[in-house]
């Protein structure tokens, strides 16, 4: 009896820190997607489970002489299972890939947009431009592709906000290359890709060097892959109190790529 007391109370208290979680994220302009949401709902769903015990109790035990009652809940149970494993499997590959790959030569660099504020970059996308800086001063001879279009909020593309940083730091605009149409991880491969086979000096399967932020790292390289490119992983930070829901939203957004986006 302490035991199932002890879980429920920690039930209760993980369901209090994801509503916390997601007010916080909320409240500090994280915006409404998967990664803020996510912890909120869950945590709703486990507080009700807790505060509801016995009426959960009661539904068990007039179905559990039902046969359709053993049915469904090992349908269910083997569902939470699948899913328990696919979760373990993609975020181990997340996690594994969101390390920088070994320093080799290119002749190519790709930064992925990641959102602007009005024509001002966003955080996220000041970090993943101070890595592609640095990149591109230690490596005076690689031209860089800026992917990103417009979105909602957004006075001019990413690939312009991304440019007009790069000239202000000193890279040459003779260095870059726009990509300003793309809206998805998956159009940022494929027009840039597009942009680079009309260079005198690309090869199909040539090696990229790809800046994008660590949790993004493992998607991004599976969709080069598939638009005909060898990625080199190049992660930018992203902030520790958003790395649990970005590792999370993450997750649906592979799945939903090694389902769609071919």
């Amino acid at each position: 009896m302490k035991i199932k007391q002890i879980l429920r109370g920690l039930l209760f208290c993980l369901g209090i820190v994801g509503i916390i979680d997601t007010v916080l994220l909320l409240l500090s302009n994280g915006g409404v997607n998967l990664g803020t949401i996510l912890p909120g709902t869950g945590g709703g769903l486990l507080l009700i489970l807790v505060l509801s015990k016995s009426f959960f109790q009661k539904i068990i035990s007039l179905g559990i002489t039902r046969p359709w009652f053993s049915k469904t809940r090992l349908c269910v149970t083997s569902l939470v299972l699948i899913g328990l494993i696919s979760f373990l499997v993609v975020e181990g590959a997340i996690i594994r890939d969101s390390r920088p790959d070994p320093v080799v030569e290119v002749n190519y660099l790709i930064i992925l947009g990641a959102g602007l504020n009005g024509e001002q970059l966003s955080w996220t996308l000041w970090e993943r431009m101070q890595k592609g800086l640095e990149f591109l001063e230690s490596h005076p001879q690689v031209q860089v592709v800026l992917s990103g279009g417009q979105g909602p909020g957004e006075k001019i593309s990413e690939a312009e906000g991304m440019r007009r940083f790069l000239v202000d730091h000193g890279i040459s605009d003779e260095r870059i290359l726009k990509e300003d149409q793309s809206t998805s991880t998956m159009e940022n491969f494929r027009f840039s890709k597009e942009i680079l086979i009309r260079q005198s000096n690309f090869q199909n399967l040539a090696r990229v060097a790809v800046i994008t932020n660590d949790f993004h790292l493992f998607r991004s390289k599976m969709l080069a892959q598939r638009n005909g490119l060898s990625p080199v992983g190049i992660p930018s930070p992203t902030p520790w109190y958003i790395v649990p829901n970005v590792y999370l939203r993450e997750y649906f957004a592979v799945v939903k790529s090694l389902i769609f986006d071919w």
